[in-house]
């Protein structure tokens, strides 16, 4: 039988604006859009489906109830909490705020909010780019005269005072290190001095709101630029303090930077995805705790992958990211020297195994964390760990490395030495693991390696 099921045209942005404007027309509701969606169309960055609305005095669930009543989406969402009305459909997030003030109480981040006027809720806003707003029917509203001219000139500057706009909302500082690194804005005169000001604040801020901006900072196209200004800013040193001792420690051989400056470089290098670039932020995370100066004057750090491993797992978790986020930055800070010190003429295809197998699914993360590490160097080129991939290619192709293990099970051991259960085991099992790693042992080949314990008769005697 034929699906006779009508399947509605996708909705796009002029027709959701078209909507907005005909219900509050209808409604006699004052609305503007504003925020980052009238920023990023005025640059002509793309059209976001996230689009933020002012309504000034009451009106606003009305207006969304109107506008999915047109679209056939469910019904607004009200956040009681947060004093906001939002509508979802066709991948619009479609969100609205009555106009307000704040005032904030110096020890606390949640501020008492009344109803303001369209003018007292621009001014309250972080940035003049984002306190800009326009009306449906295309007229830009510059509140605060300087928003326009801000935009065209890239320039990140407060409305008010920046140290009463940072005092009052201390992660306003973290996001113009964000907009540093999304736009490629540069901070107007006195922004930087207000963040180092009131860079104590920020520690009034939850984990939670300070991670969603890294995460957006770091996945941006200027990371290196976002992260100099939390530096330079005096944020790091407040709630990643970790971060802020690689600044100034020194490095021997090829590294022609301090860790601090190694490890922004290597942002700029890696590819823009979350896990990737949390990896090479952290990567160098041990050296400054293991940090020594040898007796020829080099400057050294002894087992810093698996100290800085260590301390990733506790700086994530601290951010509350995902456990899944932790696990798989902590494996490849633990194991990103592996691919730079790979050598094709000294490595034999039992170490390239071996590094397929411990890498596991994150093997092209970990290539791309150790390509960006490498450039952040005067290294030259990545030539050495793009052969790394390609014969790591080659020797798991079907997959088969990563899956390799001992082809006998704990049982099989346990009969075959005539013993109980007990740490024995479990050597004889790497044991195996081993020999297959080093081809001694086909894949899956339970009679050879029998016999090949069977020659070995001192792995299953008492020890």
């Amino acid at each position: 039988m034929a699906d006779l099921r009508v399947v509605r045209p996708a909705v796009d942005t002029d027709e959701v604006l078209d909507g907005l404007h005909t219900a509050a027309a209808e409604l006699g509701v004052e609305a503007y859009m504003v925020g980052g969606f009238v920023r990023d169309r005025l640059l002509g960055r793309g059209v976001s489906k996230d689009i933020d609305l002012l309504v000034v005095g009451d009106g606003a669930v009305d207006l969304l109830t109107q506008l999915s009543h047109r679209f056939g989406w469910n019904r607004p969402q009200q956040f009681e909490r947060f004093g906001t009305v939002q509508v979802r459909g066709d991948g619009f997030i479609v969100e609205a705020v009555r106009a307000r003030r704040e005032r904030y109480d110096p020890e606390s981040r949640k501020p008492a909010v009344e109803p303001g006027t369209l003018e007292e809720d621009i001014r309250r806003r972080d940035f003049t780019v984002n306190a800009l707003a326009q009306d449906f029917e295309g007229r830009v509203l510059d509140v605060t005269g300087r928003g326009l001219a801000d935009l065209h000139a890239g320039v990140l500057r407060t409305p008010l005072d920046p140290a009463d706009t940072f005092g009052e909302d201390p992660l306003r500082m973290f996001r113009g290190a964000r907009f540093v690194a999304q736009l490629g804005f540069g901070l107007a005169a006195g922004v930087l001095e207000a963040m180092r000001e009131q860079a104590p604040r920020a520690r009034i801020l939850s984990a939670e709101r300070i991670r969603d901006e890294l995460a957006r900072l770091l996945t941006s196209p200027h990371p290196r630029a976002g992260m100099e200004v939390l530096h330079q800013g005096g944020l790091l040193a407040q709630v990643l303090p970790d971060l802020e001792a690689m600044a100034g420690v020194e490095q021997s051989g090829y590294h022609c930077y301090d860790v601090f400056d190694h490890t922004m470089h290597g942002l700029d290098a890696a590819p823009p995805d979350l896990v990737t670039r949390l990896a090479v932020l952290l990567h160098d995370v041990g050296k400054p705790p293991t940090h020594a100066i040898a007796e020829d004057g080099r400057h050294t750090f002894h087992d810093h992958p698996q100290v800085g491993a260590e301390m990733a797992e506790r700086i994530l978790g601290e951010l509350r990211f995902s456990g899944d986020q932790i696990c798989d930055v902590a494996t490849l800070v633990r194991l990103h020297l592996r691919p730079i010190q790979y050598q094709h003429d000294t490595h034999g295809d039992a170490a390239v195994r071996r590094l397929i197998r411990a890498a596991g699914p994150l093997r092209a993360t970990l290539l791309d964390v150790a390509r960006a590490d490498t450039l952040a160097s005067s290294y030259p080129g990545t030539a050495e760990i793009d052969g790394l991939a390609e014969r790591m290619e080659r020797l798991d192709r079907g997959g088969g490395v990563s899956r390799m293990g001992p082809p006998l099970d704990g049982g099989t051991i346990m009969r075959l030495g005539a013993r109980g259960q007990g740490p024995w085991v479990g050597r004889v099992l790497h044991a195996l693991t081993e020999a297959v790693l080093e081809g001694e042992i086909p894949p899956g080949d339970a009679v050879a390696a029998e016999a090949w314990l069977h020659d070995r008769p001192e792995l299953l005697e008492e020890s």
